[in-house]
């Protein structure tokens, strides 16, 4: 493979992104930086996942329309998978029942978390990726 092929390969399949917030603290704090690999492939309950911010109000969009991939094109949100299809939803949530499928139930590790308790399950087209190593994990909040 040439050179100029590897590192076309590396940055469609890989991602490097910041976070910003504290849902997922104390794991990852703000100004973290995390490698992502592209795609929603081999997810297991406990993989860090960057998906699409959810709307305010109505959540994330059911209709299939799959998240840009761009990361200039849309706010991203990094949370825990707590739940893979026919997995129950997290307590608490608005949504009782199995995650269903095509979906994954997502999770801040921190206290204030907008999540799939607040937003029912992420649709898996919502998903940029999966949290492949933590370069940093950021200041301390407080």
């Amino acid at each position: 493979m040439s050179t100029a092929a590897a590192v076309w390969w590396i940055r469609r399949t890989y991602v490097a992104v910041n976070v910003v917030g504290s849902s997922m603290e104390p794991t990852l704090r703000p100004g973290a930086r995390v490698i992502v690999r592209r795609g929603a492939v081999r997810l297991r309950a406990d993989d860090l996942v960057v998906i699409a911010e959810p709307d305010a109000i109505t959540g994330w969009p059911q209709s299939g329309r799959p998240a840009p991939r761009g990361l200039d094109e849309s706010p991203w949100n990094i949370k825990r998978a707590v739940g893979m299809p026919g997995d129950p939803m997290p307590a608490g949530s608005s949504q009782p029942g199995p995650v269903p499928p095509g979906h994954i139930a997502v999770k801040g590790d921190g206290p204030y978390s907008s999540d799939s308790r607040h937003f029912g399950p992420c649709p898996q087209d919502q998903i940029l990726g999966r949290v492949v190593r933590v370069l940093r994990t950021g200041a301390p909040t407080g």
